[in-house]
């Protein structure tokens, strides 16, 4: 129901139990957003009326997310759905024989295919686009001759009028509370931009005060000489009002100003004197340069009687998105001495503004270490740019580092871009993946480092920028040399001081403590018997060589999240862990330090006759039940 007041943030939800599990949620954790309940046919009119009210900033499933994008100028956040919230529906989608067909708006989650390949469901998926679409994909379902449908509100109507049982996915509450924070924080953003706009204004409004009232008298002129900004006192000077002077060229105002050479030139004239209807004043000059074209020029005037012993400077300071490091050395995790020895040094190099090249396997901490080093060093109150080299297209790349002028290809935005070099001056630049740049790429990159500047593309005009440059990748690049892939002078320019992360593998003792301290991301209220079960599993899955190295080990904790969180049993997690991973019994560990013979483990000493048991059945879970002894 809606109420007078405005409604900020609103969810809408497509199901009754979607509403009511919107309601709790918001009620438990005390958010202040409206619900309402809506169909993809019903969506647009409701979102009209709100907006109409005031609401800013709408919470919704994907299609209705999409619908109200393709309606209305609004931000949508999306309710996503997980793999934890198939959960429910996958466990009686097992029970089927035949074939299931789930329904989705856009891609269904990768991870819900692989769920449905491991328990063999015979499963076809079918997306649709608008709520027209829901009953052609249930229709065609139906001519494959699927038994069980699972999607949505939307495509259980069409179901249902068709006789198909259907199961309607519905979102956990944490997928809930993780979409109203993120509306939260949009809304918190837009907040502080609203009020910078504000300070802006207020800003140009001081702007005009000081030009008026300032004791410096203020001329400017466009790029045609006419005379287009003039305060108060310049009027007293010129002895003329400003209507009669706007507009004129500076010449017939004041003949002897020279703007007009000073823009031919392009050259500052400074602290000058002249004589100004029998006044003598100190003038500067100054050229307006635009992207190194000229646009004008500002002469600003001092009765010399007047002139005081400092000078008097007035800036407006355009407002720049700041770009920072978040972590810092202590975020890093682990004891082992390859470890720390690492961090020694990196604590050493971050002293120093001398190139850093990071080396380390996927997946190991190169930008941790990055971040950590900017954070510590004399630049950490510069920006922090961090570019992946490897995710942009070869000409894209150029012109994300450095920057173009207007024209300079066919679609440069207009009036040019500033590059990622101009963005982190008097910061640091992060250059993940360097072994993917492109040689034509390189050679600019090596001019950076020699001359310490910039050209932007299209420009013949040089900008000076103060950076560090640090750089990482997982390739040899020894090899890259050999093979004409990288130039070996600018190896040598980015090797100047030199990191290598160990993976996983070398530094076995610390895939516990970093194993506890993910799952603990994920489980803000972890049970200490979860947390115990994870410990003794992590401690069986040490001798595993974890080719994603942390961030795999990452992936590993929140999928034991998920199935925890879940209430699954301890020896259905341990299993599943296991048999993703492929371990095979000869690589666990068996030294006392590991969990005893019998707790949490695969009894029947071979993991390809236990993969075919199909432990993930129901009736599988219930034999592994009575096998699990001290869990």
């Amino acid at each position: 129901m809606m109420e007078n007041r405005k409604p900020e943030i609103c969810l809408i939800a497509p199901t009754d139990e979607l509403l009511k599990k919107s309601e709790f949620v918001i009620m438990k954790y005390h958010k202040n957003i409206e619900t309402h309940k809506a169909s993809l046919a019903t969506a647009a009119e409701i979102v009209n009326q709100l907006l109409k009210k005031g609401t800013e900033i709408f919470i919704s499933r994907r299609g209705t997310k999409r619908l109200i994008e393709k309606e209305f100028h609004v931000q949508v956040v999306e309710i996503e759905l997980t793999l934890a919230d198939y959960i429910s529906v996958i466990e009686e989608a097992v029970k089927v024989e035949g074939i299931v067909a789930f329904f989705t708006y856009g891609k269904i989650p990768e991870d819900v295919r692989t769920m449905c390949q491991i328990l063999k469901i015979d499963a076809r998926y079918s997306s649709f686009a608008n709520f027209t679409d829901c009953k052609h994909v249930v229709e065609e379902a139906l001519r494959d001759g699927a038994v069980l449908g699972i999607g949505g509100a939307d495509t259980e109507y069409f179901a249902q009028k068709e006789g198909l049982r259907h199961l309607v996915v519905e979102n956990s509450e944490e997928s809930l509370l993780r979409a109203i924070n993120t509306s939260e924080q949009l809304l918190d953003m837009k907040r502080k931009e609203q009020e910078k706009q504000r300070e802006l204004k207020v800003k140009l409004e001081r702007y005009e005060l000081v030009l008026n009232y300032t004791h410096d008298a203020i001329i400017a002129v466009d790029r045609e000489g006419q005379i287009d900004v003039l305060n108060e006192g310049a009027e007293r000077i010129m002895k003329g009002k400003r209507g009669e002077c706007l507009g004129r060229q500076v010449d017939e105002v004041l003949p002897n100003t020279r703007l007009k050479e000073v823009m031919k030139k392009g050259k500052r004239e400074l602290n000058q004197l002249m004589t100004i209807n029998g006044t003598l004043v100190s003038t500067n000059r100054i050229p307006i340069i635009v992207d190194g074209e000229v646009m004008g020029a500002v002469a600003t005037f001092q009765d010399v009687k007047a002139l005081q012993d400092s000078e008097q400077k007035i800036r407006i300071k355009l407002h720049q998105k700041g770009l920072f490091a978040k972590y810092n050395f202590e975020d890093i995790i682990g004891n082992s001495y390859k470890l720390r020895e690492n961090i020694s040094l990196a604590k050493k190099f971050a002293r120093s503004d001398a190139t850093i090249l990071i080396q380390g396997e996927t997946g190991t901490g190169k930008e941790l270490f990055a971040q950590s080093i900017h954070n510590a060093s004399l630049r950490a109150e510069g920006p922090f740019v961090a570019v992946n080299c490897g995710s942009l297209p070869r000409n894209l790349l150029e012109a994300e580092l450095f920057g173009y002028v207007e024209g300079a290809f066919t679609g440069a935005s207009k009036g040019g871009k500033m590059g990622l070099f101009e963005m982190a001056h008097g910061g640091t630049i992060f250059l993940d993946e360097i072994g993917e740049m492109p040689v034509e790429t390189q050679v600019q990159l090596l001019r950076v480092l020699q001359e310490k500047e910039i050209r932007r593309i299209g420009s013949d005009r040089v900008t000076p920028v103060n950076i560090r440059v640090i750089t990482a990748t997982n390739r040899d690049l020894y090899k890259e040399i050999q093979e004409k892939g990288f130039r070996e002078d600018l190896y040598y320019r980015l090797n100047v001081l030199n990191i290598v992360i160990p993976p996983l593998r070398e530094r076995r003792a610390d895939i516990i403590p970093i194993g506890l301290k993910l799952f603990d991301g994920y489980a803000d209220t972890g049970q200490a018997e979860d947390i115990l079960f994870v410990k003794q599993l992590l401690k069986k899955l040490r001798d595993y060589d974890w080719p994603g190295n942390v961030r795999e080990l990452g992936n590993m904790m929140e999928r034991a999240y998920v199935l925890l969180s879940q209430k699954e049993e301890y020896e259905f997690v341990d299993k599943y862990i296991q048999s993703y991973l492929k371990i095979s019994p000869t690589e666990k560990r068996t030294d006392a330090g590991d969990v005893k013979a019998g707790q949490m483990s695969d009894e029947s000493g071979n993991l390809e006759n236990w993969e075919m048991e199909n432990i993930y059945c129901t009736g599988i879970k219930e034999e592994s039940s009575r096998d699990y002894k001290d869990g």
